[in-house]
């Protein structure tokens, strides 16, 4: 399985937030954090608003913030919302000749059913767990790099 390139930055955009408990952060500094486009954080932003998991400050010193505590945002749950749940291949477009003695589309079935249940076992504080300030450093050292 893989997972776009959205769902991809939304995880990485709450892991930055969850770094940084109770700070506003610009999006651009998510941005240059992750070099990733401006323009496709602001929509990946927007999905995270809907979705509940970041709230959003205008103005000067506006920025995005967790909207929940990391130990309370479920990574299956976020992956499911981003992603879909839709079967992995579509055995009727084109209609397959083999399907009525095909277990293809079981086994790939039961793969995402064990994807999304490992996903399930973890929250956004499982991914920060105990290395927070390696994380902090990597990115901060990240960022000082680019800036050269």
């Amino acid at each position: 399985m893989h997972l776009k390139r959205f769902t991809d930055f939304a995880l990485r955009v709450l892991i930055y937030l969850s770094l940084h408990p109770g700070r506003t952060i610009s999006i651009n500094e998510v941005a240059r954090a992750f070099d990733m486009s401006r323009n496709h954080l602001l929509k990946v932003i927007n999905e995270l608003v809907a979705s509940e998991m970041i709230i959003t400050y205008r103005g000067k010193t506006g920025g995005i913030q967790l909207a929940r505590d990391p130990a309370e945002i479920n990574v299956g749950m976020l992956v499911r919302r981003l992603e879909g749940e839709a079967p992995l291949i579509n055995c009727s477009e084109p209609p397959c000749p083999i399907r009525p003695a095909c277990t293809l589309n079981q086994a790939l079935d039961e793969a995402q059913h064990a994807f999304f249940h490992q996903l399930d076992q973890y929250t956004l504080a499982d991914l920060v767990g105990n290395k927070q300030q390696k994380l902090v450093n990597l990115l901060t050292n990240h960022v000082a790099g680019g800036a050269s």
